[in-house]
Order: C-alpha cells, then sequence, then structure tokens
C-alpha cells in the first residue's frame, strides 16, 4: 500500500455500529469483572473504563464533524491518485523510450543478404523488382491542356446542372468557382459538390461537407453567441474529420441513387445538424440539472427516434394523469390513437414538457421543430399572436444553442396558459376585446365587477369600486411549478386571505395532461375534499377558488375603506364583534362587516356597518334593465345606471355592556337605502379661493362612505328623537323631502353660517320631525314650550355632510330679545358649544343646530336641546325677565345715555350690558349661564371688554343673591371710575417717560427712580374697593360711591401689610 495515498473510505453507520458494539462489550466484561474486583479497586476500574469510552466516541464525534468536509477530502484523493498515476505513467514512458533508444541503435547496424546479392552480381536477375520501374526509367508526355478553358467549361456544366436541379431553401448562398459547387447553409453547414464528368448523365460528387462548428471563421464571427459554459460543450461535440468522412460517404452513395440530389444531400445534413443540436442542448441541459434546477426538471434524450424532451415541474404534483374513459364501449382519443400508432413514442405522464424533434421537411426552417405538451389553447395564441415566437424562437445558428433558453421559454408559455385557463374560470366570458398590459372591466363568476389587466406572466385583479392601488396579482411560479399570489395591500386580514388563495390554488388547482400520445390543449382541473371520506375528487368547479378571490377582492376594499375611515377625524373603526358577537349574530350581518364609528355617547355608540359581499334588495329602487357601457371602443360590460347595490350600508347603535353582551345591546338597527351613482360625487366644486383638496377626488368607495356616513348621523339624529318619543309618551309626526339645497362654505362668524358664501345647488334629502314638548319636563313659568321641531338635513354629493336643526317652539318670548343689528353683523347672534350651535328667533324660538364633529364624544342633539333648557335657558330666561324690569324702569332697556348700562344683547343664550364710559369707548360685560366646578348644575359666569378687575367678586355675588338690579348698580359705580383711573395711570406713565427721555437727552440728574407701572398693582377687596399699591413704598384704598364718585385715602404700612 503506498503511503501517501489515503485509505480506502468507511461508512459512518459502520463505525459508529463498530463503536457501540465495542463499548457494549466492554461495558458488559466490566460488569461481569466487577463483583470479583476488590472495592478499593472498583473505583479505578470503572473510571478507566469510562475514560475510555468517552475518548472513542470523543474521537467518534470528531469525526463525523470532521465527515461534513468529506467531498473536499474525496477531490484531495481524486488529485493525489491523478497525480500518482501521471508519475506511474511518466516512470513508465521513461523506461519505454529507454528501450526504444536501445532497439534504435540497434536497428542502425546494416543486414546483408548475402545470397540475394550473390545472385544479382552472379546472375544479373532480381525477381523482386517492381514493373513499375520500367514506366519511371521510360515516362509517357500528356498532350498540353488548358486549364483555364477546361474550367470555364466545367462551371458552365455547373450552372446548367444546377438550373435543372430542385435548390432547397436552405441553402442561403450558392457559389459556383473553379468548377466546384459551394453551398453555403448559414449557421449549419456548407457542402461543396462537383461532376464526374461534362456529359448530362454525370454523377453529382460531393468533394467536402462541414459545419460552422469547426470553421474558424464562423467561430470567430458567432462565439459571443454562446456563453463560456454553452462554448465549451459546443467545442467538445464538434465534428471530427472521421466524421466528415463518414458523412461524405453516405452523402455520396444517396446520390448515386437520387433523382433529386442536392435536395436529399440537404436533408441528410439538416438532419445531422438536428442530431448535433439536440446532442448539444442534451449535454447543456444536464449540466443545468446538475447546477440551477437541480429538482423537477430532466432532459430525456431518445438517441433511437433523434427526439429530446425537456420535462419540468415533475416533483410537487402539478399536474394530473390522463385518465382513460371507463364506460363500457366506449373509447377515447386516447385509446384509438394508441391502436392506430401503437409505435409512436409517447409523452412524459408526469409533468409539463417542450418535445424537440427534426422538422417533417428538410425545407423548414431552424434547426429542428417544437411541440409543447400540453398545447396552449388556440385562443391564449389569438390573444397575444407573438407569445410563441418571443419565448421558443428556434435558433438558425448552432451556436445560438441554449437549454436555458428553451426551458424558460416553455416554462412561460405553460405559465401563461394556466393563467389563461384560471381567467376563464374566474371571469364570465363576454368576449371583451383585451389589450395587453391595460385595464378592463369584467364580472367574476360571482357576480362582483372587477378591473382585469392581464399579460403573459400575471393577472392582476382589483375591484371597480377599490383604488386600484393594490390589486391582487396572480402569476405561475417557473421554478416550483405553482401559482403565487401577491398583493401589496399589508392588512393581516388580507395577508391571510393571500395565503388561503394561495394555499387553495397550489393544493386543489392541478394541470390535466390530455393524454400520453395527443398534444391536447392546456386545462385546469380542481380537486374538491370531501368532507365524509377525507378523498379528493376531480371535478370541473372552481367555485371555491372564485369565492377565495372574490375574499380577497373585498377584504383588500376593506383595508383601503378601514385606511381612508381612520384618516378621517370624525370616524373611527371599531371591533365590535369582540364584545358584541352575539347581537350582531342576531342581526345577521356579514361575518366580515365594517363597523366604523359615527357617534359615541356615554353609554351607547352608532356604527355604520359596510357589507361588501352583499347586494342590496331595496324594493324602494326600482330594477332598472341593464345597459353596455363604451368608452372609446373599449366595452367594460352591464352595470347598473341608476342605483348602487353593493356594498350594503345599514346602521346600529349598540349599547356599552361587558363581554358577554346579549341581544338586548341593540338599541336600534336599520338598513340604509340604495344611493344613485350620480348622487354620489354631485356638486363636488370649492370655492376658487380654497386650497383644500376635492372630494371627488377622492375613490369611488372613499366618496360613497363619506356620503353614507352623511346618511347615517342623519338616521342616528332620527332614532336618538325617536328614543326620546318614546320614552316620554310623545307621538312622532315624520315627513321626507328630496330638494336642491345652497352648500356653504366655511365662511362663518361666531357659528354662524354666512349667507354670502354659497356655492351651486346640490341634491339633498330632508328629513322633518315634529313632537310635542313632554308634560313631565316642567318649564313653566320660565318658558311655555309647545312643541320640538327637528330638520334633519343630508346633503349629498362628494362633500356630503348631516345637520341637525332643533326649534324650540315656545307660546311667547319669555322677555323682550334684544338682537344684534344687522348693521353689525350679517347673522343671527349664536353660542357655538363643542358640538353644536344655538340661536334664539325674534318671536322667541330658540334653534339648536348640529352638525358632524370631530370630538370622540357626541351627545344626542334632543338630549342636548332638553339639558340646555333646563340647565341654562330657564335661568337665563328668568334672568332676563328681572333685567328687562330693571332697566325698562329707568328706560334704558335698549339704549342709555353715556356712563349708563343698557342691554345690547338679550337672548336665552347669552346677556351683553354696553356702557359708553368715553369719548367712543364701550365697555361690555357678558353673561352666561355655563356648567362651572363650583356649581355642577350651573351659574352665571361674566366676562368683561375690557378687563374689570372687581368681577370675579361680581360674579360671586351676582351668583348669591341673583339681583340684577345690585349687579347693574355696582357696575354703574365701578366701571366707570375704573376707567378713569386706567386712562390716568396710562396717561402718567406716559409723561413719566417722555420727562425721563427728555432729562436724560438734558444732561439733568434724577435723584428719584423711574416710574415703572408694572410695578402698580390693583388688589380688590370687595365689590366696591379697592387697593392701588406701587411696589412696597405706598398704597391707596380706592371706595367707589354711589353719586359715580371715588375717596381716596392714604394708608400706613402697617394698616395694608
Amino acid at each position: 500500500m503506498n503511503p501517501m495515498m489515503p485509505p480506502d473510505p468507511a461508512d459512518l453507520k459502520g463505525l459508529t455500529s463498530r463503536c457501540i458494539d465495542r463499548s457494549y462489550d466492554s461495558l458488559y466484561n466490566l460488569t461481569t469483572s466487577l463483583p470479583n474486583t476488590p472495592s478499593e479497586e472498583r473505583r479505578d476500574v470503572a473510571l478507566k473504563q469510562l475514560h475510555d469510552t468517552y475518548a472513542t466516541f470523543k474521537k467518534l464525534l470528531v469525526l463525523t464533524r470532521w465527515s461534513v468536509q468529506s467531498p473536499l477530502t474525496d477531490k484531495c484523493a481524486e488529485l493525489l491518485q491523478e497525480a500518482q498515476t501521471f508519475q506511474d505513467q511518466a516512470n513508465e514512458t521513461n523506461d519505454r523510450l529507454y528501450f526504444l533508444h536501445r532497439d534504435l541503435d540497434r536497428a542502425k547496424e546494416r543486414k546483408y543478404d548475402l545470397t540475394t546479392a550473390i545472385d544479382v552480381l552472379y546472375g544479373g536477375t532480381y525477381n523482386r523488382l517492381p514493373r513499375v520501374i520500367n514506366y519511371a526509367m521510360h515516362p509517357r508526355e500528356f498532350p498540353p491542356v488548358d486549364e483555364e478553358a477546361s474550367i470555364a467549361e466545367l462551371d458552365a456544366v455547373l450552372r446548367f446542372r444546377l438550373i435543372e436541379e430542385t435548390i432547397p431553401d436552405k441553402f442561403t448562398d450558392i457559389n459556383v468557382q473553379d468548377g466546384f459547387v459551394t453551398a453555403h447553409a448559414a449557421g449549419e453547414f456548407d457542402m461543396v459538390f462537383t461532376v464526374d464528368g461534362t456529359k448530362p448523365e454525370s454523377l453529382w460528387l460531393v468533394a467536402s461537407v462541414h459545419t460552422v462548428l469547426t470553421d474558424p471563421t464562423a467561430l470567430a464571427t458567432y462565439k459571443h453567441l454562446a456563453s463560456t459554459s454553452s462554448l465549451r460543450i459546443i467545442q467538445s461535440n464538434a465534428p471530427t474529420d472521421t466524421h466528415y468522412m463518414q458523412l461524405k460517404i453516405l452523402i455520396q452513395k444517396r446520390l448515386n441513387h437520387s433523382t433529386t440530389p442536392l435536395l436529399d444531400a440537404c436533408n441528410i445534413m439538416a438532419d445531422f445538424c438536428c442530431s448535433l443540436a439536440l446532442r448539444i442542448l442534451d449535454a447543456q441541459g444536464q449540466l443545468l440539472v446538475e447546477t440551477r434546477w437541480p429538482h423537477g426538471v430532466s432532459f430525456v434524450n431518445h438517441d433511437d427516434v433523434n427526439t429530446l424532451d425537456i420535462v419540468y415541474w415533475t416533483d410537487n404534483n402539478t399536474t394530473l394523469p390522463y385518465v382513460q374513459s371507463s364506460a363500457p364501449g366506449t373509447f377515447s382519443i386516447e385509446e384509438m390513437r394508441t391502436r392506430m400508432h401503437p409505435d409512436s413514442l409517447a409523452y412524459p405522464t408526469n409533468g409539463c414538457s417542450l418535445r424537440l424533434q427534426p422538422s417533417m421537411g428538410g425545407d423548414s426552417p431552424g434547426l429542428f421543430s417544437l411541440q409543447l405538451f400540453p398545447a396552449p389553447p388556440a385562443a391564449l395564441l389569438k390573444r397575444y399572436p407573438t407569445l410563441l415566437d418571443r419565448a421558443l424562437a428556434v435558433p438558425a445558428n448552432l451556436f445560438s444553442l441554449s437549454a436555458d433558453h428553451f426551458l424558460l421559454g416553455s416554462m412561460q408559455v405553460h405559465a401563461a396558459s394556466a393563467l389563461f385557463c384560471l381567467e376563464r374560470h374566474l371571469l364570465v366570458d363576454d368576449k371583451t376585446v383585451v389589450i395587453e398590459g391595460t385595464y378592463s372591466e369584467q364580472r367574476l363568476t360571482t357576480g362582483t365587477a372587477v378591473l382585469v389587466a392581464r399579460s403573459p406572466r400575471t393577472l392582476r385583479l382589483s375591484r371597480v369600486d377599490s383604488t386600484g392601488r393594490t390589486p391582487l396579482e396572480v402569476s405561475w411560479d417557473l421554478r416550483t411549478g405553482r401559482f403565487c399570489v401577491f398583493c401589496l395591500a399589508k392588512a393581516p386580514s388580507v395577508v391571510v386571505a393571500v395565503r388561503h388563495l394561495e394555499i387553495l390554488l397550489q393544493t386543489r388547482c392541478k394541470v390535466q395532461l390530455p393524454g400520453v400520445t395527443v398534444a391536447g390543449e392546456l386545462s385546469l382541473t380542481f380537486l374538491t375534499q370531501n368532507t365524509d371520506s377525507d378523498k379528493t375528487t376531480v371535478t370541473n368547479d372552481a367555485s371555491e377558488v372564485v369565492a377565495a378571490v372574490a375574499a380577497v377582492l373585498r377584504q383588500v376594499v376593506a383595508s383601503e375603506l378601514v385606511t381612508f375611515a381612520s384618516s378621517c377625524s370624525n370616524m373611527h373603526v371599531a371591533r365590535v364583534r369582540d364584545r358584541h358577537a352575539a347581537a350582531i349574530d342576531s342581526l345577521g350581518l356579514s361575518p366580515d362587516a365594517i363597523f366604523v364609528q359615527l357617534v359615541r355617547s356615554k353609554d351607547a355608540a352608532v356604527f355604520l356597518v359596510v357589507e361588501l359581499d352583499r347586494f342590496s334588495q331595496d324594493d324602494d329602487a326600482p330594477q332598472r334593465p341593464l345597459r353596455r357601457r363604451h368608452v372609446g371602443s373599449l366595452d367594460l360590460g352591464d352595470e347598473d345606471d341608476e342605483y348602487i347595490r353593493s356594498p350594503v350600508f345599514s346602521v346600529v347603535q349598540l349599547a356599552d355592556r361587558s363581554a358577554l353582551a346579549s341581544t338586548t345591546s341593540v338599541r336600534f338597527f336599520e338598513r340604509l337605502p340604495v344611493v344613485r351613482r350620480t348622487d354620489v360625487f354631485a356638486g363636488g366644486g370649492t370655492s376658487s379661493g380654497s386650497r383644500k383638496r376635492k372630494r371627488r377626488d377622492l375613490p369611488f368607495l372613499s366618496a360613497l362612505l363619506v356620503h353614507m356616513a352623511a346618511l347615517g348621523h342623519q338616521r342616528a339624529h332620527w332614532h336618538a328623537i325617536d328614543a326620546f318619543a318614546r320614552k316620554y309618551n310623545a307621538s312622532l309626526t315624520t315627513s321626507t323631502t328630496l330638494s336642491r339645497c345652497k352648500q356653504f362654505t366655511d365662511s362663518t362668524v361666531d357659528g354662524a353660517l354666512d349667507s354670502r358664501a354659497l356655492l351651486p345647488s346640490r341634491p339633498s334629502s330632508i328629513v322633518a320631525v315634529s313632537i310635542p314638548f313632554p308634560d313631565r319636563i316642567q318649564t313653566n313659568p320660565q318658558l311655555a314650550i309647545h312643541s320640538l321641531e327637528a330638520r334633519l338635513v343630508c346633503i349629498h354629493g362628494s362633500t356630503a355632510s348631516s345637520t341637525a336643526e332643533i326649534t324650540v317652539r315656545v307660546a311667547a318670548p319669555p322677555f323682550a330679545y334684544v338682537l344684534l343689528a344687522p348693521t353689525l353683523a350679517s347673522h343671527v347672534p349664536t353660542m357655538r358649544g363643542r358640538s353644536f350651535t344655538c340661536a334664539a328667533r325674534p318671536n322667541g324660538d330658540l334653534v339648536y343646530q348640529s352638525s358632524s364633529t370631530n370630538h370622540k364624544f357626541q351627545a344626542n342633539l334632543i338630549d342636548v336641546v332638553v339639558a340646555n333648557v333646563m340647565l341654562h335657558v330657564k335661568p337665563m330666561a328668568d334672568l332676563g325677565r328681572r333685567l328687562e324690569r330693571t332697566l325698562g324702569a329707568l328706560m334704558r332697556y335698549r339704549s342709555a345715555p353715556a356712563g349708563h348700562f343698557y342691554a345690547e344683547r338679550a337672548d336665552p343664550f347669552k346677556f351683553t350690558l354696553a356702557c359708553q364710559t368715553h369719548e367712543n369707548a364701550v365697555a361690555r360685560i357678558h353673561i352666561e349661564h355655563k356648567v362651572v366646578h363650583q356649581f355642577p348644575r350651573g351659574a352665571f359666569v361674566l366676562t368683561s371688554s375690557p378687563h374689570h378687575v372687581l368681577l370675579p367678586f361680581l360674579q360671586d355675588a351676582f351668583n348669591s343673591h341673583k339681583s340684577s338690579a345690585q349687579l347693574l348698580e355696582v357696575l354703574e359705580r365701578t366701571t366707570v371710575p375704573l376707567t378713569m383711573l386706567s386712562r390716568a395711570m396710562a396717561a402718567h406713565s406716559a409723561a413719566k417717560t417722555t420727562l425721563t427721555g427728555s432729562s436724560a437727552e438734558a444732561g439733568l440728574e434724577n435723584p428719584y427712580p423711574t416710574f415703572v407701572p408694572s410695578n402698580l398693582v390693583l388688589v380688590p377687596r370687595s365689590q366696591t374697593h379697592l387697593r392701588l399699591t406701587y411696589g412696597d413704598r405706598c398704597a391707596v384704598d380706592v371706595i367707589f360711591l354711589a353719586v359715580r364718585l371715588y375717596n381716596c385715602m392714604m394708608c400706613g404700612m402697617d394698616a395694608w401689610m
């Protein structure tokens, strides 16, 4: 054994078994010998045994981990063996050369034939000399020949013979020169012919044949068409001179007995080039299988029939085998073809394939012909006429051969066929003109209208009512041979639906093979799971897949809708099913329904329910006949031009309860009626100066959601009023009208709409509700309310909005209202709350208006109205009567001379007392009734303009005595003097500042610090007493008297500190 050579490889399993057996034997021997071993030696013997076993298995572990690098070790061993073989051969060659050199030296020695030499010398004869020596001793002279004339004559004969012969189309160039005909087939072969005489019946002779693979000029010209590995394979399979000689003999034998010699010679060379090309493709394919395509791809070369099959997608059960008819007395096309052609080459029974075989005629273009199994549908080739030419173009040059090209091309064609067949199962065939890469409107077999964009590689689907930015993309994975589904939407529900659809397509959708002898068209079959026996049956029913596609599209639209609703400030998408599952199930809502919160109150919430998988069955909307819609020359299919029946919208109010909510948590539930398509985008214009985005730019479903949300707000207000009427046993009168109303912009003053900012009229629905005021709610004697009238307006269009207006009808005004004059404001004086606006009318009615708000918490407007009337309007009405009596007795209710207060505004929501102090300056005191921290049930809140330092004392005192006369007295005693004092201080501060500046400029000394107005502090002591302090120097007490005078007296440091 050579010590440099590695030992023979051993099996890891055998080594492990031997180690285990050896360890077992040693352990067995130890257990049998320990009882006979002294106790003091047992420990050492056991430890030694364990140490030996540990060392053995440690070596086995190292060897096992080292065995991972066994391929590298094997390669090194092979290299070493090759080197040793080369060394042995070199030594053997050296020995042979040595013995050859010795034999050559011996061959140099002369060998004398003495017997023959004696015969020649004495006899004069040598019988072994050849006779040709006589001819060489006396050569004959040839007659003179004109070579140029002979060549010209032969060329003329060749041209005449070419005219008579049938010239193959494969010959791209024929040249006659020097008595030879050179026929050139571009990219394949060259042949040189001549004739054996000038007679018409002389035979054609083949001078030489060769292919482009051995032509140096062609190699330099076409080598850029092949990769390095392909060029290496091509050169290794190039014919040799022996091949050319055998081919030349074969062609010559055929020409000797052929009536069309040139055509037969071309066919033989074409068959040879085809066989050569298939052999090159087979070698390239085997390299691909070993490197890039190790699974599911095989190249099967049938040498006996000169055919190559490229088989792929064999390891993922992509295809289903052909099943022959089992009915008695019937024969399928496959069985008939098998009986008629029993020797025909069968196609592979597993996977799709591409068959490469010689062309039927020698004049056919290309090196060979192609046949896909199964064949692509004829309708697919009609849709994409250039599909086969682009994917499976047969090269006309042997250097352009590429197995990767044919493999990927055939996969692409079969992938396009599978997508085409899937499309026929998913969509309703309405003969729509298909333009590659553009969207066209069609319908799923479930009736869902979708936009479809087709290409040979992908099928993109999106619902008509979606944005189309995240379409569902179905493609075919060329490597695995399965459908792939992709969607840009990353919502969890979309991801789950996409994954379910992908698994469904991969497990239930199979390619049905037409047979092993008939290359029929590709078709898809679907497997149906039998729930009883857990078996799958082959059917042509794709309803489960179509339903999954519709579910994915529905989830995509739902995610877009949820995203849009979440971006809106007055909407919130809630997970209602987690808490109200029983109530929702009792209503029969869709499991995938979307709940958009519209109104949130203290104990309940109103949701707009969107069901994308249902169609409305509203009987109020007339069923109009469907018509075809066209855009240019493109037919977009049938559509309902009048109403939108999907998705279905509903409004539901659910009470807040525990997680175990029952059906009683549903306050009300109503299906919203269908809307017209023209109403969704009606009146989408905005003012020319507005920079806000137009709602018309919204996608259709988003605009529809805004529209239905406005309608949902309207219905929620109606149900709140209805609940109020049922609570107090009041009769409810409702009337609905459809009209066109003006759209207002946001140009408002103090919450009131500006009539000068109107846009064109838009359709709207107005619900008028009238309800008598409940007798259980006592408002007399302050207010004599006899009814409540609600006007619920829903403006349609892309800027849809909902407004609720409740008018409190009173028998007579509790006091004389003083409203702002039109010259001061062009609107009715109002008060804006958190989510509503209230105003008073000259006839005494109170108007409350509410619109959709951005606040999370909203109370019902009817409850707000009643609470506002009871908590705020009643106290304000009582104050208004007393204030009217007080000022009316002095004849100063609507106007007063300077220095006295009068009512500039008086209504149940706000009082404004104004007083002209000096020149055109006006002091205003605003009185409102609000809920404050100290008074949970409400108190009067006073604000002033300009600031009144005694106002907090006045507010506390007024909330105690509630006397309007005392309030007016204190205000008149303090407002004017405070204004005069404020003016005096401001004038003194300005004078000191001017004097200080002039003194500084004159260079005079300032013995006292500069007067700082910020050091003046007014400290209120009571309603008519305040203290004026300046730093820590002095203080002045100001006491307001009854005759509009004030008394000032100095107080010492001890008195006021």
